[in-house]
């Protein structure tokens, strides 16, 4: 079976399992959004459990459950998607308006991701708050929520005079450390942490 196959395969028993847990569930607007999500992370969520970065490894053991233990993986995906809709009701916000912010600090935030775009070790330092997230708990949103608080960091160290001044505050190490004090606090934060701007109908 190829990893498209796989992949399709996964993504229609996640609709089959939102289904259950989603009232009057309907395609082509924010319900199946959330399953495109959904599928996202899982495939994130299993490359932290099983330690790789090679999607093969994620399709290969996707298949051999497939092909195996199609119960149990049933099973599995039934409590995974019942634990992401429940972190998607805890951290996501859809929103059919823009979420306003005081413009100095969103010249900050355009500041920081243009710092963090131009970093060197921008993709391990995603990665390693990728990892501290899922073994924190999370699985919804995770890369999203994952840059977005990289970014917030160094919205925090970026200083208006000398620049000079804030390259030693750039290594991407105490990044991730200040990152990772944030993610251990996180279950006490039950506010959400993803914004969402959907217009109505958007998706039909």
């Amino acid at each position: 079976m190829s990893a498209i196959n796989i992949r399709n395969r996964i993504f229609s028993l996640l609709i089959e399992e939102f289904e259950n847990y989603i009232p009057q569930f309907k395609p082509y607007t924010l319900d199946y959004q959330m399953v495109v999500y959904a599928s996202r992370d899982l495939e994130t969520w299993l490359k932290v459990k099983l330690n790789t970065e090679d999607n093969r490894i994620i399709y290969k053991n996707l298949e051999n459950y497939l092909k195996n233990e199609a119960a149990d993986l049933r099973v599995s995906l039934n409590l995974w998607a019942s634990m992401w809709l429940n972190k998607w009701r805890e951290r996501v916000r859809v929103l059919s308006t823009k979420f306003e912010m005081p413009s100095d600090y969103m010249e900050k935030v355009r500041k920081a991701r243009k710092i963090y775009q131009d970093m060197e070790y921008k993709f391990e330092l995603k990665n390693m708050a990728i990892k501290r997230l899922v073994n924190q708990g999370e699985l919804c949103m995770i890369e999203f929520i994952a840059e977005n608080l990289i970014i917030e960091e160094i919205a925090k160290r970026i200083q208006k005079t000398d620049k000079n001044a804030l390259l030693p505050m750039l290594n991407p190490l105490s990044i991730y450390n200040a990152v990772s004090a944030r993610i251990a606090r996180l279950p006490k934060e039950k506010g959400p942490l993803v914004y969402l701007n959907i217009k109505p109908n958007i998706f039909q």
